[in-house]
């Protein structure tokens, strides 16, 4: 099996996984809102503290696709003004910093969830959830982006070498 198969099997089931998150949270409002309106007396404490989860969760791991694809945010509204050696340095440079941004939101995450589980914070509804597992989705969102940026960097050094100008 090939790198590149090994990538589209992961990139399909991490889009599965976003999708159904979403679609949890969806139903959840969907059957919130008909709820509140036809029968107030069986709503849930938790629905709404499990949509924020699911939407969570959903949001952190898109962000590594995002960075896969080069669809995160950029500023590049002046670069195409640029000569290519000179876009490629400014690509490079941004995704440097993509990697320290990466890097340090990482490890405030893992405080984060560090501090959840010392203190076994649990959420206010009935569920009880403890908060570190929610939490835990900072880190492993900006980790995978944090992987997915090195091999964009790598990508990019790559294109420099193979590049007629660097012979």
């Amino acid at each position: 099996m090939s790198l590149r198969s090994i990538a589209n099997v992961l990139n399909c089931l991490e889009k599965g996984l976003i999708g159904m998150m979403a679609l949890g949270a969806i139903i959840l409002v969907v059957i919130e809102t008909v709820l509140r309106y036809a029968a107030p007396a069986h709503l849930t404490d938790w629905s709404g503290e499990v949509t924020i989860y699911l939407v969570g969760w959903a949001l952190m791991l898109s962000l590594p696709h995002l960075v896969a694809h080069e669809k995160h945010v950029r500023a590049d509204l002046l670069q195409h003004q640029f000569s290519p050696a000179v876009r490629w340095f400014l690509d490079v440079c941004a995704t440097i910093i993509g990697i320290v941004f990466c890097a340090i939101i990482l490890w405030a995450g893992i405080d984060v969830v560090s501090f959840g589980m010392m203190f076994g914070e649990i959420s206010d509804s009935s569920l009880q959830f403890p908060m570190w597992v929610f939490y835990l989705a900072v880190p492993v969102g900006f980790g995978t982006s944090l992987l997915r940026y090195v091999v964009l960097l790598i990508s990019k050094l790559m294109e420099l070498r193979a590049s007629p100008a660097a012979s």
